[in-house]
């Protein structure tokens, strides 16, 4: 079975994905990392030296050649992954998707860094908490749509362990 874990930046994903693959005994695969491992340059100069629209291209590229050659895995998606070239569709459609909702307040605790060296490329140029919490509370409300149709949804978060699962199928 192919999972898919998708959410906001900072939400647990990746987290959460290689937790699960040690107890399923299945692969898992950061998207992310897949592409940086893949183009040889880091999230970063890839939305600086060609742009978000060729980065989501990418996204896009890797997650069907993922599906293509394996039948099994967890894969922690980009948080923009649903949102982008019928990705969600896809999904759904190869898998189990999985939204990692926890409260804002949480991400942004986990992306912001005070002392600067924020290596998302959505939030580099935030400059204090609120600024991230702004952004992320912004993204939320363009992506909730995508990420509403997931199959599961974990609405309540406890650091330590998910509760308040929704499955939606």
């Amino acid at each position: 079975m192919r999972y898919f874990l998708l959410g906001l930046p900072g939400s647990g994903k990746s987290h959460w994905g290689k937790i699960w693959s040690d107890y399923l005994n299945t692969p898992f695969f950061d998207l992310d990392k897949v592409i940086v491992d893949n183009e040889g340059f880091s999230i970063k100069e890839i939305f600086k030296n060609d742009g978000e629209d060729h980065f989501r291209n990418l996204e896009t590229f890797y997650l069907n050649k993922l599906i293509d050659n394996y039948n099994g895995f967890i894969l922690s998606t980009g948080g923009g992954t649903p949102c982008y070239n019928d990705n969600m569709k896809l999904m759904n459609e190869k898998g189990i998707s999985i939204f990692l909702n926890p409260p804002i307040d949480v991400t942004a605790k986990r992306i912001w860094k005070p002392n600067g060296g924020n290596k998302r490329p959505l939030f580099a140029d935030c400059n204090s908490f609120e600024d991230v919490q702004k952004s992320l509370i912004s993204l939320y409300k363009t992506r909730i749509k995508f990420y509403q149709e997931a199959k599961i949804e974990f609405n309540t978060w406890n650091e330590h362990s998910l509760n308040g699962i929704h499955k939606k199928c």
